[in-house]
């Protein structure tokens, strides 16, 4: 999809507006409103939110979404564990006419992990106009979390071969509802993305994610990646893995070749 582009406003020069809300406080920044606990957690919030936006979309898309006609309601719950969040969409006519976000944890966590992923989904929503299917659309937007939890989804993905709970890429281009077993499901997703990614960047990702929903995975792949069919691809990404395990076992760095967009 080529979205027009627009002017982004610096996060140093972006009005908030805060709004106290009962015991909570709103803050208006230009495409989210959050509420949470406090003004200043609720400026972080939204400052951070609108810098992931813009860079999520440049990363992905290689231009910047125009602003939303509404903002994006957040709502941030502050609490002791690690974060967590959600974010619903509502479809129609191949644009999201309605999406929603919450996140909790502790704020440092919020805005390393669940805010950049939470957001994440949000460009693909804008980018597909639909939903995305489910491996890819968690497995990509854990691309953008930190170094912790990339690590801990790379252990997530050892333990999913050493215990043969994996899923052959043809069926898992198809899961249509979350698996019983959603840490590996969630694992497999993102090392599966992580492989398209590095093999062919970001965009050719989701050209490969939109014709694969489209015209069938197998000449997604034949198409996008240079591979006969999702056998292929199944082998050469479980090739990719154990080049990755080995290379972390070991002192060398992991050098993957990455095509051009």
């Amino acid at each position: 999809m080529d979205a027009p582009s627009f002017r982004f406003v610096p996060p140093c020069l972006m009005v908030l507006a805060v709004v106290p809300i009962a015991e909570a406080a709103g803050v208006r920044s230009a495409n989210f409103q959050v509420s949470a606990n406090s003004p200043e957690v609720a400026r972080q919030v939204a400052l951070h939110a609108e810098k992931c936006r813009r860079e999520v979309a440049l990363l992905w898309l290689g231009e910047e979404l125009p602003p939303w006609s509404r903002p994006c309601p957040i709502t941030v719950k502050i609490t002791e564990g690690e974060a967590g969040g959600l974010t619903s969409f509502s479809f129609d006519k191949g644009r999201v006419s309605d999406q929603e976000m919450s996140v909790e944890g502790r704020l440092d966590r919020i805005l390393a992990s669940a805010l950049p992923h939470e957001v994440t989904h949000t460009i693909f929503a804008a980018y597909f106009g639909g939903p995305m299917p489910r491996w890819a659309d968690e497995g990509a937007s854990l691309l953008s979390e930190d170094d912790r939890e990339i690590r801990r989804h790379d252990r997530f993905v050892t333990d999913l071969f050493e215990r043969r709970g994996e899923l052959a890429l043809g069926q898992l281009f198809r899961v249509e509802k979350y698996p019983r077993d959603l840490m590996g499901f969630y694992g497999q997703g993102y090392s599966v993305s992580r492989f398209l990614v590095e093999t062919g960047g970001r965009q050719r990702f989701l050209r490969f994610v939109k014709d694969g929903m489209r015209s069938g995975w197998d000449q997604a792949a034949r198409q996008h990646y240079g591979l006969a069919d999702c056998r292929e691809l199944d082998r050469a990404w479980r090739s990719w893995h154990r080049v990755v395990v080995a290379t972390r076992s070991g002192d060398g760095p992991l050098v993957v070749r990455a095509d051009s967009e």
